[in-house]
């Protein structure tokens, strides 16, 4: 177990991290679900990916 404290975690996530919503529609958020469930990936990994792909095609 950690003996790091929230507070530290909190302060370098909000140091390092920026966070993003989205609102979508639910039909469209159900369908993606199960999508990357059944690739086995997580929402963060998705968007992560998907932002990294988007940002080489402006390279």
């Amino acid at each position: 177990m950690s003996n790091t404290s929230s507070a530290v975690k909190r302060k370098y996530n909000n140091k390092v991290y920026k966070q993003i919503k989205v609102e979508l529609k639910k039909e469209i958020v159900e369908q993606w679900e199960i999508a990357i469930k059944s690739d086995g990936i997580s929402k963060a990994e998705f968007i992560r990916n998907a932002i990294t792909e988007y940002l080489k095609t402006k390279s």
